[in-house]
Formats: C-alpha cells, sequence, structure tokens
C-alpha cells in the first residue's frame, strides 16, 4: 500500500502538500491537486484512518464486542448498528470473542470469562474507540464490566448489574403473550407448552407471557401439558409425543427449532400441522422457510436492537449526560403463517 511519502516522491512536492491535499486542507493550485489526487489513485493509496484517529480527540470510531459471531441472533443486531453508523459516519471496529466456540453453551460461567472480557475491552480502548456496543451470545446479567469502561458502554441481548449501563433486550414476556393468545384466538383450549432449560430467563419470561394469555381467557393451567425441553429438536419431537397422547389441540414451543420437532412428531404419525394440530414457535429461524405449511412464529427485533443501540451509544458520546433509563425492551413481531387452525 502506497505512503503519502512514496506520492510525495513520485509527484516531486512535499510530504505535508500531500497530507494536506488528501485531507482537502491545502491551497494548492488545481493542477498540483490533479496531480496529487490521480497518483495517489494510480497508487492504490489507502488512508491510514487508525493512525489519523490517534492524534485526534474525537476518533469518530466505535467498537463492537461479540461473545460469539455464530451464535444466530448477532450478526443481525450488528447489521444494525453498521447500517445506522454508516448512516452518521462512523467507522467500526470489531471485535469476536468466540467463547461459544471455545467453551460451549455455558461459556458465561467460565472461570476465566472476567478476564477474557477484561482482555478484549482493554484492546478496544488501546484503539481509541468512543465507545463500545457489547453483543452478548446468551442472556445472562454481567456484574464487573462497567467498571471496565472509560467510554460509554451500551449492552445487547443481555444486562449489566450496573443500572447505569444501558440494556437493549427484546420483551419475552410479551412474545410469549402473543405467541399463546394466537392460538386462543383461534379456539384452541387445550394447549400444550414445550419450553427451554428451567433456569433459562428466556423460559422464564416466556412462561409468564404464556400464562398471562391463559389467565386473561379464563383457561386454566395444566401442569401436565407443560413440557422442558432443551431448546433442541428432539426435545420438540419428544414433547409433540406426550402432548398429543394428551389430547391437545396446539402447542406454542418456545423456540423454533422445538417446533421443528413437532412437525418431525406429525409428519411420522400422519398428522397435518395447520389441521390436526396447530404449533406455534419462536425466534422466526431461518428453518422456518423449510416446513410445509410455513410456521408461524414470534420474530426477534434483532436489527431493531442495533440500531437502538448504536443511537442510543452516539447519544451518550455526543451528549454525555446522566441516563436513567436502564433497559429497553423491543416488542417481538407475531408472523402469522400456516401452522395454526381455526377450531
Amino acid at each position: 500500500m502506497a505512503t503519502i511519502k512514496e506520492i510525495a516522491k513520485a509527484c516531486n512536492v512535499s510530504i505535508s502538500t500531500v497530507s494536506n491535499i488528501l485531507n482537502g486542507k491545502n491551497k494548492a493550485s488545481d493542477e498540483v491537486k490533479k496531480l496529487v489526487l490521480e497518483t495517489a489513485k494510480e497508487m492504490n493509496y489507502v488512508p491510514n484512518y487508525m493512525a489519523k484517529n490517534l492524534k485526534q480527540k474525537n476518533t469518530k470510531t466505535i467498537g463492537i464486542i461479540a461473545e460469539d459471531l455464530t451464535i444466530f441472533h448477532t450478526p443481525s443486531i450488528i447489521d444494525g448498528i453498521s447500517e445506522f453508523m454508516e448512516e452518521k459516519g462512523y467507522t467500526l471496529l470489531m471485535g469476536n470473542m468466540r467463547l461459544y466456540q471455545k467453551y460451549g453453551n455455558f461459556f458465561y460461567k467460565e472461570e476465566n470469562y472476567d478476564s477474557l472480557v477484561e482482555d478484549e475491552v482493554q484492546q478496544m480502548l488501546a484503539k481509541r474507540v468512543e465507545g463500545i456496543i457489547y453483543i452478548e451470545g446468551h442472556y445472562h446479567v454481567m456484574d464487573n464490566i462497567s467498571e471496565l469502561f472509560s467510554v460509554p458502554l451500551v449492552a445487547v441481548y443481555g444486562r449489566v448489574k450496573n443500572p447505569e449501563i444501558t440494556s437493549i433486550i427484546y420483551d419475552d414476556e410479551q412474545g410469549g403473550y402473543e405467541a399463546t393468545k394466537e392460538l386462543l384466538a383461534n379456539g384452541h383450549r387445550k394447549l400444550g407448552l414445550i419450553k427451554g432449560t428451567e433456569a433459562s430467563y428466556h423460559t422464564l419470561e416466556r412462561r409468564k407471557g404464556f400464562l398471562r394469555a391463559l389467565y386473561e381467557y379464563q383457561i386454566p393451567f395444566n401442569p401436565s401439558w407443560e413440557i422442558c425441553g432443551d431448546w433442541n429438536r428432539t426435545d420438540g419431537y419428544e414433547g409433540a409425543k406426550r402432548l398429543v397422547k394428551e389430547g391437545v389441540t396446539g402447542i406454542f414451543a418456545m423456540n423454533d427449532l422445538m417446533a421443528a420437532g413437532v412437525y418431525d412428531y406429525a409428519v411420522k404419525h400422519n398428522l397435518t400441522i395447520g389441521k390436526d394440530l396447530s404449533v406455534i414457535g419462536f425466534d422466526n429461524r431461518e428453518i422456518c422457510a423449510a416446513f410445509t405449511p410455513a410456521l408461524s412464529t414470534m420474530a426477534l427485533p434483532l436489527r431493531k436492537m442495533g440500531t437502538i443501540a448504536a443511537d442510543y451509544l452516539i447519544q451518550k458520546i455526543e451528549h454525555p449526560e446522566p441516563s436513567h433509563q436502564d433497559e429497553y425492551k423491543i416488542p417481538c413481531e407475531i408472523l402469522k403463517r400456516k401452522s395454526v387452525c381455526r377450531l
């Protein structure tokens, strides 16, 4: 990659002249400007924004730290951040900790978790970012992360214990309520629930929504129609096996993978989803496109979460005033397709 010094030598002008022209600050003649700009283009000159930013107080650079890029929600959140920051003229630096790939599903319980986070944060701060968006791989509450930051911080998909740090999450409880209400509104009264792991925040909140909808419709809760799974397709299949034998007509699966297991059971036992058995999922994963009939589900507002996080962070950077709102809950959107029939 060509340097300013090499361009100056090729044009037979001073380094300061080239630097000023490339930064739009020089009063050189049009002939010299044209020569320098054309030479820079021919030599494939690319500005060193990092070096430039280190000389400035306002770097217009934002750091994104992702606990793991391969977890399904992370890319869409980053896309929302990127679109907003591009419009505002901010540069992004990306840090991928790859914690899920290294340590598995419960990486945040690893003994060295705090030190890994601290190392990543320090690397970002060394690059003079003006703010950081931290994207959690799973919902969990981070205890000490706020002590590491000397720049504004926004957490996405999880929470920070310090109430001064804003968290952007989606409304699981509302999503569970809307999903259950879709089944109830279509006349189903024998509802089965295939939930995720017992201790999961998502499980607890979506179950609250499920129970709220039953209460609103004055439907008694039947604990024998509640199945605990582990977010996978096999558990969806096993849950459907039990629930169909119990005579349920509608199933709320707390994620689309478990809903896929319900489809698997229906196919194997000659049941038609959307006719003999209704099911609604959660997440709106890519797998939904492969279902026949198409799966009704709750879509996560991932890009919107990224956009709101980016917007809030820039506000904190450009107008550093105390904030008293420590959590934004973004509503999920119900996608009504063909997997829920009317009784």
